[in-house]
């Protein structure tokens, strides 16, 4: 009863080594009923994102190691030539479990506490589950590590605090505005960095958002996608700056596009209401002179960052208490793992002293009467659970490794000559 894993992440191999064994959702479905269906694997699972392909699986033959699952997955990608063993981790039983949490939770991400990796990991568990490779093995697994991240969720802080470049222009904006839905956005450039400001300045409930791009339909299209339909020709926006509370600059360009005599021009016919620049290009799209006017804040990449240092400072903080979230887990799944091993020795023992009581009963079921007989039932059953306790008991108790519980159920086997038990969850 183990669980390996094998994997290619961030840590271990460059991005063209993952780009080679990265699996689409087909391939996800076919690879992992292959294995099971092959009888290579009793369960499997594999996580496959932009940053990690990693394979959890319970295997079904003494041969099914990580060396082979390795080779397994570089044949179905066709990447020998390309990929090494080298580029690959290793993990088994509690590490396999351990890793898992670590990744749910966003410990073990290219960006500590980035929120995507959960749903990522769920997408995986639900994969395995339509197609039918994940047992109760991985099932368990999965549902504790979807527990850790909700308990690192609620009990800390690391997925607290901008990351992102534009998420922090964002998260400042809030910060000095509170309420975004009641101000006025202006978003001067559509390509990457401008669509994801705009969409987090929507996840904080930001309206009234008007964008303006070089290429007009780019600009319309995200403007479609946010539902706002509002758009400045590019060539006339500087008409209308006056009109807004929040800028943001995402362009690509060698000169700056606003400049202090514009701006100071827009704050008079704002009456000194307060404007906050977001300035998101690199290079620069603002003149830094833009900062020294009233109530006029700037903020550029570099003062972004500075945020964003501070609230990664602020989430290692909190990995002492991840890590114990996960210890804590640990143990709970560990000491399920042990009572999957003994049940079927439980099983066997209760059968046992049930079928020497019902032997015992039946001698004397025509010499007594039917209320004698329940007495003896009720008395018999009484008897057989205080008998049964201490060995059920001492089977079930947790113990320092896995290799302990072998001997603890031989013992009890051997003492009260049980037959050997089906080794499917041994």
């Amino acid at each position: 009863m183990n669980i390996i894993s094998v994997g290619v992440n961030h840590k271990t191999a460059p991005i063209e080594i993952r780009e080679r064994i990265a699996l689409s959702e087909v391939q996800n479905k076919e690879f992992v009923t292959d294995l099971v269906s092959s009888g290579l694997a009793s369960e499997a699972m594999v996580v496959s994102t932009c940053n990690r392909t990693e394979l959890y699986v319970v295997p079904g033959m003494p041969e099914v190691n990580c060396d082979y699952l390795k080779d397994y997955i570089i044949s179905y990608k066709d990447a020998r030539n390309a990929v090494r063993p080298e580029h690959f981790f290793n993990r088994f039983y509690c590490g396999t479990a351990r890793h898992l949490f670590e990744v749910s939770s966003a410990i073990d991400s290219l960006v500590l506490g980035e929120g995507q990796i959960l749903g990522q990991v769920k997408d995986a568990y639900r994969i395995a589950a339509e197609v039918g490779t994940a047992g109760i093995l991985l099932t368990r697994l999965c549902h504790t590590a979807f527990s850790v991240a909700k308990k690192v969720k609620t009990r800390t802080k690391l997925m607290e605090g901008a990351v992102s470049v534009s998420y922090a222009a964002v998260e400042l904006a809030q910060k000095i505005f509170s309420n975004l839905s009641m101000k006025k956005v202006l978003l001067i450039g559509a390509g990457e960095t401008g669509e994801l400001a705009a969409k987090h300045m929507f996840a904080k409930n930001a309206r009234n958002i008007v964008i303006t791009n070089r290429t007009q339909s780019k600009a319309e299209a995200l403007a479609e996608e946010l539902g706002t339909n509002r758009v400045l020709p590019y060539e006339s926006y500087k008409e209308h700056l006056h009109e807004f509370d929040i800028i943001i600059t995402a362009v690509s360009t060698k000169e700056y596009i606003l400049n202090a005599a514009e701006m100071q021009q827009s704050m008079a016919k704002r009456r000194l209401k307060p404007v906050i620049i977001l300035d998101l290009g690199l290079p620069r799209n603002v003149d830094p002179e833009v900062g020294s006017l009233q109530n006029m804040f700037l903020k550029d990449i570099d003062a972004l960052k500075h945020i964003i240092d501070k609230n990664l400072e602020r989430r290692r903080a909190e990995l002492p208490k991840v890590k114990d979230i996960i210890d804590e887990e640990l143990v709970g799944f560990g000491q399920w793992i042990n009572t999957l091993k003994v049940r079927p020795t439980i099983v066997d023992l209760q059968s046992k002293f049930i079928e020497i009581k019902e032997k015992e009963l039946e001698r004397y079921r025509h010499k007594v009467s039917e209320e004698e007989l329940k007495r003896m039932e009720h008395l018999t059953d009484r008897i057989l659970k205080k008998i049964l306790h201490h060995p059920i008991k001492m089977l079930k108790a947790p113990v320092d490794t896995a290799d302990n519980i072998p001997s603890k159920v031989n013992l009890v086997r051997n003492i009260f000559d049980l037959e050997e038990p089906n080794q499917s969850l041994q």
